[in-house]
């Protein structure tokens, strides 16, 4: 009699919790999910805060969160399962009446992009694990943009180096005074302060000294997003195309410190709009083009021949570096023609290339065959 009043208490007991969990298990119970920075560079580590509280009498005893996110960051080792580029993460909590429970995790980020921590499911269970109720929480979301990180090469060392100066261009109707290129006979409507006395006494007649304009260097970075040549509507080599990603980081931001006006282009579109941005330089405009670089995914738009030759005819004078995968002879044939044009390839150059506005960028520590 006594077994037979313990099961029924038991039974009552499962039921009551079943009813109760099914009524109220949702009531007054509030997740979020919150990062502890907005941006971080590729590499570094960031805290994600995973807060679950339970405004209500009834106790909730086994509580499971499940969170979907990219591979890319890496979190809850032990409690996570990877799916292809998707990360899986399960959490488990056991609240109290009017309890609030924060949870930490350490979140390395090991690729550029903007990725998000979302599609959270709440998964309610009684103390037998007979009552499971689920609901998602489309209201948990939190999101993170990963920088592209830099390299360091010799090449990127040294190239803002290589952009110091003036560069002379055609004369405008007013010069600016900055390159003196010689001596010449007065014209009419010249200015008389132009006028070189020292020279008018040697040649017995007015004299002038004359102009060239000249302009700061700039300097226009093109990212080749094919990474073989069959590439048409999507990167086939995604490694090989972030490592692109962050050499052109890298050159960008030792412009942009070097004062040297700077923009980006490249063969692919970002939210609909073409991936190309106006001349920059200065600390907030680094951010600005990091953040573009972040933003980009391994589509290929249109073919870079017909970008290479926009720049090309754009401006006759301006320098252009074109960051490719691989050098091909129809660029290489260009850089021979275009001294104005330096080529950085990630991919060994070809035993016969010789050129010095051909380079070889080695980002890893490992021998490679052209």
């Amino acid at each position: 009699m006594i077994l037979l009043i313990l099961l029924i208490c038991v039974a009552a007991a499962v039921l009551l919790s079943q009813l109760l969990i099914d009524r109220f298990g949702f009531t007054n119970l509030t997740y979020s999910l919150a990062f502890d920075a907005d941006e971080v560079t590729e590499g570094e580590t960031v805290t994600l805060t995973e807060t679950i509280c339970s405004s209500k009498l009834l106790p909730l005893p086994w509580v499971k969160a499940e969170l979907t996110t990219h591979s890319a960051l890496e979190l809850a080792a032990d409690q996570s399962a990877v799916s292809g580029e998707t990360r899986f993460v399960s959490s488990y909590f056991c609240l109290f009446p009017y309890r609030r429970i924060a949870r930490k995790w350490q979140v390395r980020c090991t690729k550029r992009g903007i990725f998000t921590v979302s599609h959270a499911v709440i998964v309610l269970n009684d103390l037998f694990a007979s009552a499971e109720q689920s609901r998602a929480y489309p209201g948990a979301f939190a999101q993170i943009t990963v920088l592209p990180a830099t390299v360091d090469t010799p090449q990127i060392r040294e190239f803002p180096d290589q952009l110091t100066g003036d560069v002379l261009r055609r004369r405008t109707l007013i010069p600016d005074r900055f390159a003196f290129c010689g001596i010449r006979q007065y014209a009419d409507g010249d200015p008389v302060r132009d006028i070189c006395w020292s020279a008018s006494a040697r040649a017995g007649e007015p004299m002038v000294r004359q102009f060239q304009e000249t302009s700061a260097p700039s300097l226009t970075v093109l990212l080749r997003m094919e990474t073989r040549e069959t590439d048409i509507a999507q990167v086939s080599d995604l490694a090989l195309h972030e490592d692109a990603i962050r050499l052109s980081a890298s050159y960008l931001a030792r412009c942009v410190e070097a004062r040297i006006p700077v923009r980006f282009l490249a063969n692919t579109e970002i939210n609909g709009l073409p991936a190309e941005t106006a001349f920059a330089s200065g600390a907030d405009e680094k951010l600005r083009l990091l953040r573009m670089l972040a933003a980009m995914e391994g589509t290929v738009s249109y073919p870079f021949r017909r970008l290479l030759r926009r720049m090309m005819a754009e401006d006759s004078a301006a320098s252009i570096l074109v960051i490719v995968s691989r050098a091909e002879e129809d660029l290489l044939r260009l850089a021979a023609r275009e001294p104005r044009m330096t080529v950085v390839s990630l991919k060994p150059l070809p035993l016969h290339t010789h050129l010095e506005n051909v380079q070889y960028a080695a980002l890893h520590n490992k021998e490679e065959t052209a």
